[in-house]
């Protein structure tokens, strides 16, 4: 399994806070999301990077359409983030591709680390999370806030 790299897992052997749910939440919209592109995935039309270096880890998003356009943003993109807290982007039109050496050199530095996500059923799911996490988002699903939770995550 492959666990997306962030700093705000809470070491299961450390008091349990509902908080400490938050990041699972966040890959269980991962996950969900990979498996609806999954087809996209195994054409290698889309592919999902996770990036950790020993504890430290990278909040960038980066999409790449082809060798001309790049997109590079703090911001999460979704629905959500697009109507209530849009953070400062770059797009890059690079039609003579004078950057190449440098995006290439730049993404060899940043791949050095990551893991790529070949399959949702890499991730983990609900029934791997720590007991009490899992108990957590079992009984938000029952009463179907976890559709909001993601809504506003």
């Amino acid at each position: 399994m492959i666990k997306p790299p962030t700093t705000f897992f809470i070491p299961e052997d450390e008091p349990f806070k509902i908080i400490g749910a938050l990041p699972y939440l966040y890959e269980i919209n991962l996950r969900r999301f990979l498996s609806r592109l999954q087809y996209y995935v195994n054409t290698d039309q889309l592919v999902v990077r996770l990036w950790k270096d020993d504890d430290n880890t990278y909040h960038l998003k980066g999409m790449w359409v082809d060798d001309k356009w790049m997109l590079l943003t703090g911001n999460n993109l979704n629905p959500r983030a697009w109507r209530l807290d849009l953070e400062n982007a770059i797009l890059i039109h690079d039609p003579k591709q004078e950057l190449t050496p440098q995006r290439d050199k730049e993404l060899e530095l940043i791949r050095t680390h990551t893991t790529v996500v070949k399959h949702y059923r890499d991730l983990q799911s609900i029934a791997d999370y720590p007991v009490k996490v899992r108990k957590l988002i079992r009984r938000l699903r029952r009463i179907r806030i976890d559709r909001l939770i993601s809504r506003i995550l």
